[in-house]
C-alpha cells in the first residue's frame, strides 16, 4: 500500500484525545505559539532557526493529532495535495511576477533595498532563498496558523472565529520580529525613534493578519496547507531575492 493510501485510510480517523483535551487543546496551542514566539525573537541563535522550527512543526502536527484532530483538520489530505500545490504555485508565480517587474524601474526598485537582503554570498543567497524562507518560515508558519491551530480552533468554535484566531495570531507573530528589524527594514530609518518603531510592528500586525486571511482563503478553498505553503514561501523567496538584486543593480558599476 503506497504511503498516500495509508494516509487517506487514517485522515477521517481521529486519535482519541485524553480527558479536557479536546476543549482546552486550541488555547494550548495558541499559548505555545506565543511563548515559541518570544523564545524566537529573543534566545534563538541564526543556525537553529531552521532545525527548531521543523522540530516546533512536528511537535505541534503530533500535538493537534493527540488532540484529536485528523489529517485533513490540519491539512495535511492527501487527495488535495496536487490541487493546493498547483494553487499556491499560481498566486507564488503572480507575487514573485510583480516583484521582479519592480526592479526594472528606478523608484520601485529603491523600495525594495532592505538591508536585510545586503550583502549576502550568492551560496547564502540560495540558502535562503530555497531552504530558510520555504522551510524555515513558510513551512513552520503555515502549519502552525493556517494547519494546527486554525484546524484546531474549528473543531471548538466553528470556521469564522477559528479564521479569526489565526489571523489575529499570525499578525501578532510579527510583532516583535517588526520592532526589532525594522532600522533594517526597506521602509525603516537608520536611527528611529520608540514610537515609529511601534507603529511600524502594529501596521505589520495589520498587514500580516490580512495576509493571513488570505492564506487561510486559500487553504480551505483546496482543503490543503500546501496551497499557502507555496504561496507563502514563493513570496518570502521572491522578496528576498529582489532586494539582493536591487542592492546588487543599484551598487554596479555606472
Amino acid at each position: 500500500m503506497r504511503w498516500y493510501e495509508r494516509l487517506r485510510g487514517s485522515r477521517s480517523s481521529q486519535l482519541v484525545p485524553g480527558p479536557g483535551l479536546q476543549r482546552s487543546a486550541a488555547p494550548i496551542a495558541l499559548g505555545a505559539l506565543a511563548t515559541y514566539n518570544i523564545v524566537q525573537n529573543t534566545a534563538l541563535v541564526q543556525r537553529a532557526y531552521v532545525p527548531a522550527n521543523l522540530a516546533a512543526t512536528v511537535g505541534l502536527v503530533v500535538f493537534a493529532r493527540r488532540a484529536g484532530s485528523g489529517w485533513s483538520d490540519i491539512g495535511f489530505d492527501a487527495e488535495a495535495f496536487r490541487p493546493g500545490i498547483r494553487l499556491g504555485g499560481q498566486v507564488g508565480a503572480g507575487a514573485a511576477v510583480v516583484l521582479v517587474t519592480a526592479l526594472a524601474s528606478t523608484p520601485t526598485r529603491r523600495l525594495l533595498l532592505d538591508q536585510r537582503a545586503y550583502g549576502y554570498a550568492p551560496t547564502s543567497v540560495m540558502y535562503r532563498a530555497l531552504v530558510r524562507f520555504p522551510v524555515g518560515t513558510a513551512l513552520f508558519e503555515e502549519v502552525a496558523f493556517r494547519g494546527v491551530l486554525e484546524g484546531l480552533w474549528r473543531l471548538r468554535s466553528g470556521p469564522r472565529v477559528a479564521r479569526g484566531v489565526s489571523a489575529l495570531a499570525f499578525g501578532a507573530w510579527h510583532l516583535l520580529p517588526t520592532y526589532r528589524l525594522y532600522p533594517g527594514m526597506a521602509l525603516g530609518s537608520a536611527t528611529p525613534e520608540r514610537s515609529e518603531r511601534v507603529i511600524a510592528a502594529l501596521g505589520s500586525a495589520v498587514l500580516t493578519g490580512c495576509a493571513g486571511l488570505s492564506f487561510s482563503w486559500l487553504r480551505w478553498t483546496r482543503n490543503s496547507v500546501a496551497a499557502p505553503w507555496l504561496a507563502h514561501a514563493s513570496y518570502n523567496s521572491s522578496a528576498f531575492l529582489s532586494a539582493w538584486l536591487a542592492w546588487r543593480i543599484e551598487h554596479s558599476p555606472r
